[in-house]
C-alpha cells in the first residue's frame, strides 16, 4: 500500500514518470492518491500500452481478494 501518490515529494523519485505506474510496477497492490482521475488513466494506459501487464494486475487483485476475505470484508 502506498502513501498517497499526489504529494509532491513523491513526485522527485519518479523521473517524471506516473507515480501511480511506478508504484505498481514496483510491486504495490493498494494505491492510495487524492488524483484517482488521473492517477486511474495513468495505470489504464500502462496496462493497454503493455508496461503493466493484465497478469500482474490480476495477482494483484487476486491478493487484495484474499486480504479481503482473511480481514472478513467479504
Amino acid at each position: 500500500m502506498t502513501d498517497d501518490l499526489s504529494m509532491d515529494a513523491i513526485k522527485l523519485y519518479t523521473n517524471g514518470q506516473s507515480p501511480a505506474v511506478q508504484a505498481v510496477l514496483a510491486g504495490n497492490d493498494l494505491l492510495l492518491t487524492s488524483d484517482w482521475e488521473r492517477d486511474f488513466q495513468a495505470v489504464l494506459s500502462a496496462v493497454q500500452d503493455g508496461t503493466i501487464s493484465t497478469e500482474a494486475l490480476d495477482s494483484a487483485v487476486g491478493r487484495i481478494l484474499k486480504w479481503k476475505k482473511a480481514k472478513g470484508l467479504l
